[in-house]
């Protein structure tokens, strides 16, 4: 966590060269970091500036809608539908794979519905995972290392976080007893999305992304 913050400060000081784009991200989301490392360079070989900005799940949608900040990183075609005036760039930044990470022996093979019945542990304004468990039991949490402590003291049975996150992967290197069931709940494609405004920029940065992917 210390390492995320630390490259959070940096990027956010970071100077932008150019059309710099102000773009939000949720707080302690590793993989919007990362998508954002991936929308860098992208933008670098595009000729433009970006520099990003934390902010709330719902008040980063809210104030992107609005041109307050220029665009999203990170988020799902889920999380823009009420935002009618976001462009999505079509070519994915991430690929997230929200998977199930307990300490008891389930088969999630069918997906979210193997998990009626138990009570999950979820990320507050991650609008795809609130949706997908809004006829289920559930505690909406800020953080990733919020959600594996409630599981780990037994508030939830099953908190859901991706695959290859971070903080779970530490947790499973130290706690032998829990498990990240196979295969993920879903995968779902993350997109960089740009107000309006920036319309024009949408298919400079999409190539440029591509072009990111192949190297």
């Amino acid at each position: 966590m210390k390492a995320l913050a630390t490259l959070l400060c940096a990027l956010l000081a970071a100077t932008a060269q150019g059309q710099d784009l102000v773009l939000f991200v949720i707080p302690d989301t590793p993989a919007h970091i990362e998508a954002f490392n991936t929308v860098r360079a992208a933008a670098r070989h595009a000729g433009i500036g970006v520099s990003l900005r934390a902010l709330p799940a719902r008040r980063g949608m809210v104030m992107a809608g609005r041109g307050d900040v220029d665009g999203a990183i990170g988020r799902s075609m889920l999380a823009a539908r009420d935002h009618p005036s976001l462009v999505a760039v079509p070519e994915p930044v991430f690929l997230w794979a929200p998977s199930a990470y307990t300490y008891q022996p389930l088969d999630v093979g069918a997906g979210w519905q193997a998990l009626r019945g138990l009570t999950l542990c979820i990320r507050r304004g991650y609008t795809l995972t609130e949706e997908r468990t809004r006829h289920l039991q559930r505690q909406r949490l800020d953080t990733d290392a919020s959600l594996l402590r409630m599981l780990r003291r037994g508030g939830c049975h099953v908190a859901i976080l991706d695959r290859d996150n971070k903080e779970a992967r530490a947790a499973l290197a130290a706690d032998p007893a829990l498990v990240r069931l196979q295969p993920p709940l879903e995968e779902v494609p993350l997109y960089l999305f740009l107000h309006e405004r920036h319309a024009a920029l949408v298919p400079r940065l999409a190539d440029a992304l591509r072009r990111v992917k192949r190297e």
